[in-house]
């Protein structure tokens, strides 16, 4: 959930399978804590990468104002989940205020690696990470 000053509105869906064996309440309360962080730093878009650390599985990622060329880590995929699909279906929420659990294992297919936050973020964390 996300406030942006005037209403609290579902911003991101849990993406389902993670790496790591998570549960669903640990995963909530880790991506809360990332975002939370990465707001402060001004949020610029949410995205995904390949991990050297995890050869095999792919991340999602935040770009944020102080986080240079860097993509920092917010959720590692399962192995082979295909990310761009992950990356639609944890956003989905911003686009029609639902969640969604996204299972498919499918290849990527090559559309934008990026999804753009400012237009749903509130004034201040517009202006954060300055």
């Amino acid at each position: 959930m996300y406030y942006d000053g005037e209403k609290k509105q579902p911003w991101l869906g849990m993406v389902i399978p993670m790496g790591g064996g998570w549960t669903p309440k640990r995963q909530c309360q880790e991506i809360e804590k990332r975002l939370e962080n990465f707001r402060q730093d001004g949020l610029v878009f949410l995205g995904y990468r390949d991990n050297p650390n995890t050869p095999q599985q792919q991340v999602l990622c935040v770009k944020t104002k102080l986080s240079s060329d860097s993509c920092p880590l917010l959720i590692t995929l399962d192995v082979g989940t295909d990310s761009y699909q992950a990356l639609r279906d944890t956003t989905k929420a911003l686009r029609n205020g639902e969640s969604c659990y996204q299972s498919a294992n499918s290849n990527s297919s090559g559309e934008s690696r990026v999804v753009y936050l400012e237009t749903f973020l509130a004034q201040e964390d517009k202006l954060a990470g300055k």
